[in-house]
């Protein structure tokens, strides 16, 4: 599978960001508290392997895997 989409301007973009990573550990108390269903074998990943998470998260909660990642990335802390 190919993990490199093309940006418009020529450049390519990984789909993989590392900085959802570092958001994630910021919310992940409050994220899991909104989704009780979620387990720890859902949220339980490998450095680089954050896609596998957002895919597990997204099984559980009926989402897309997107829809995850960008609430993720856009996660308002209260």
């Amino acid at each position: 599978m190919d993990n490199i989409k093309h940006k418009g301007d020529g450049q390519l973009e990984s789909k993989y960001d590392s900085g959802l990573e570092d958001r994630w550990s910021t919310i992940r108390e409050e994220y899991r508290r909104h989704y009780p269903s979620i387990t720890d074998k859902d949220v339980d990943f490998r450095t680089g392997e954050f896609d596998l998470l957002a895919q597990n998260i997204a099984r559980r909660t009926n989402r897309s895997r997107d829809q995850v990642l960008e609430e993720i990335k856009n996660w308002q802390m209260q």
